[in-house]
């Protein structure tokens, strides 16, 4: 992999401090033997400055080794670790500087540790590249602790919302539809969109949108398979990215990994923006109000959300937990995005968020199998019995259960809304919000205790699942069974050190 040049700059500095100390000399005397000011030799040390080329030679001479030698990007073996580490990618996908962490301190400091140190880099390093960590689920955990950071609310966007229609005299009253932000990217932003670049073709089935950048004037290319709502939402990030003078970002609208950590804060940005454009937090907020205020749970009036707001099942209830902590005061809860395909054994969790709760859900885990029984799951199983209706196709489908965890006995009343997917062939999703059941809840939801909603004992996975007798389990428990198995070991070790002893 290519090195960036602030990677370039700091092997070289590390590189010169390692071979200055090597010699025993000291920051002046290797500046005055090369003629440099110590001020600037400490600069280059700590990968601040990339000296010319006569400045190296200055060094490599006082140093007496060769120049070719000194600007190779070959560290020594206590080294290496660091630069496979900036190789890696990993501190691209770790958002450090957002938490006032110096990344070149960092590396400094793990450059003057022990060996010991620099074995658990590189064994974090190989877990990263196994595991594909540095590439994906770095990203994705530091972006959902980012937004449980902010318990998903981001005034500064809200703000930007209401701005930005009073700026061009825009009153988003419900339903919006793709027509009336296409005209305004048009107009606004001078923008061209086109909805036959794009080939129907399978293979492009995850690519939702292309931006072309070129100069004042830009081209947005749609995927003619969208809906009126996803075509929506993204003309919404468009408009986000342009009023907010965003420019590090993904011009590929995909599941695709994007580049960096600000790459992925961008992208938030501009979805949260484009949900908040298109779903009025104040009108929203009687909805979910009425919503709640319910004696039964009404998936009508659910359902219903999604026509008046021109919304995706995810897009309505992302706004919702933008909105619960905020104005409802609700602030332990779930969201879980699964996709699988038709007739699938396999259901892939794709997004998650949670708030103030002790739940694994299973996090992005590639082998496992997540628990049967959660409603998330059992949604699209149903939704799959309506598509053998030629008439009801793509119809949304609400569902709730109280979810039980068996190993905590936290209780959870989870609501789930799935439907079948508009760009992949033969592929449901659902998407869910779990809020837990605690004194707080329980004044706030009126349909708490619908005597039609059906209680379930649930749990992460398979292979993490202790329940008896379970006819949905697809996978045995071998990760918990491997787990309690070294548990006993490690007692009847004990055991036998304690008889020793006496």
């Amino acid at each position: 992999m290519k090195h960036s040049e602030n990677n370039i700059r700091l092997i070289f500095g590390l590189k010169l401090k390692q071979i200055r100390l090597d010699k025993n000399l000291s920051l002046s005397s290797l500046a005055k033997k090369a003629s440099l000011s110590v001020s600037y030799l400490n600069e280059i040390e700590n990968g601040k400055k990339y000296p010319k080329s006569n400045k190296i030679a200055s060094l490599a001479e006082a140093l007496d080794i060769s120049y070719d030698k000194l600007v190779s990007l070959k560290l020594t073996k206590s080294l290496a670790p660091l630069s496979d580490l900036l190789e890696s990618n990993i501190l691209e996908q770790l958002p450090l500087d957002h938490y006032g962490i110096d990344v070149h301190k960092l590396l400094l400091q793990i450059s003057q540790a022990p060996l010991q140190l620099s074995a658990l880099v590189a064994t974090l390093i190989e877990l990263a590249k196994s595991s594909e960590m540095s590439q994906n689920n770095f990203s994705r955990a530091a972006i959902r602790t980012y937004k449980e950071l902010n318990d998903n609310y981001f005034q500064d966007l809200e703000d930007s919302v209401t701005k930005f229609c009073r700026k061009i005299n825009f009153i988003n009253s419900p339903p919006i539809n793709y027509s009336v932000l296409n005209k305004i990217l048009c107009e606004e932003f001078n923008y061209v969109i086109s909805e036959e670049v794009i080939p129907n073709e399978t293979e492009f089935n995850t690519i939702r949108g292309i931006n072309i950048r070129n100069g004042k004037s830009n081209k947005l290319l749609l995927n003619n398979k969208l809906s009126d709502s996803q075509k929506a939402f993204i003309v919404g990030k468009e408009i986000a990215y342009n009023y907010l003078s965003i420019t590090d970002r993904s011009d590929i609208y995909s599941d695709l990994r994007l580049d960096s950590f600000d790459q992925l804060i961008n992208n938030l940005r501009a979805s949260y923006f484009s949900t908040a454009l298109l779903i009025d937090k104040e009108i929203f907020r009687n909805d979910i109000a009425q919503f709640l205020n319910k004696d039964k749970f009404d998936s009508n009036l659910l359902l219903s959300y999604l026509d008046k707001y021109n919304s995706s099942p995810e897009m309505l209830f992302q706004r919702i937990t933008n909105l619960l902590s905020k104005y409802f005061n609700i602030d332990s809860f779930f969201f879980h995005r699964f996709n699988s395909e038709f007739n699938s054994e396999r259901f892939s969790l794709l997004k998650e968020l949670r708030l103030n709760i002790p739940e694994e859900l299973g996090g992005y885990q590639t082998a496992e199998h997540y628990c049967r029984r959660w409603v998330s799951i059992t949604s699209i199983k149903e939704v799959e019995k309506l598509q053998s209706k030629s008439d009801q196709f793509y119809t949304a489908i609400a569902e709730i259960q109280r979810s039980v965890f068996n190993d905590t006995k936290n209780e959870f009343i989870s609501i789930s809304l799935a439907k079948r997917s508009t760009l992949l062939e033969n592929s449901n999703y659902s998407v869910t919000l779990g809020f837990l059941v605690n004194d707080e809840i329980k004044n706030k939801i009126a349909f708490l205790n619908d005597p039609g909603i059906k209680t379930k004992i649930v749990n992460n996975t398979c292979e993490r699942c202790g329940v008896k007798d379970c006819y949905e389990r697809i996978a045995k428990p071998l990760i918990l069974e491997n787990k309690m198995r070294l548990e006993k070991l490690s007692e009847n070790l004990q055991n036998i050190i304690e008889k020793a002893k006496s």
